[in-house]
């Protein structure tokens, strides 16, 4: 897989990568950080890595630097997207969707009884 990193923080040895299938992020704790070959990223460094799924998070392992600062705007862009506050980004998602969304309400329908006269054989 390829991705770009949004965040890292190489002190810990860890790293969240925005991934080339756009599907969830991955994320990367560095097992060893006493090891000289570690691997240090900065934001918007373009890396490869192996992908496993634990626990429904996906987890990049053997991470490579592939070309450094290729994706420098992506983390602020996705901040701008999203909005940085979470909660007024959901409020105002749910009020546009329920302003431009077709809302079809559930209404049980009522039993039709049938006398036994009107039932077809």
């Amino acid at each position: 897989m390829i991705g770009v990193v949004l965040w890292s923080d190489n002190s810990a040895g860890k790293a969240v990568f925005w991934c080339e299938d756009q599907g969830d992020l991955a994320y990367y704790e560095d097992p060893i950080l006493q090891r000289k070959e570690a691997c240090s990223f900065d934001t918007g460094d373009m890396v490869q890595f192996d992908i496993t799924v634990q626990r429904r998070l996906r987890i990049a392992d053997n991470p490579r630097l592939i070309q450094e600062k290729v994706g420098n705007a992506l983390p602020d862009a996705l901040r701008r997207e999203m909005g940085s506050d979470r909660l007024a980004r959901d409020a105002k998602t749910a009020d546009a969707a329920s302003r431009s969304a077709q809302i079809i309400q559930f209404a049980p329908r009522k039993p039709k009884f049938r006398l036994p006269s009107q039932l077809k054989a």
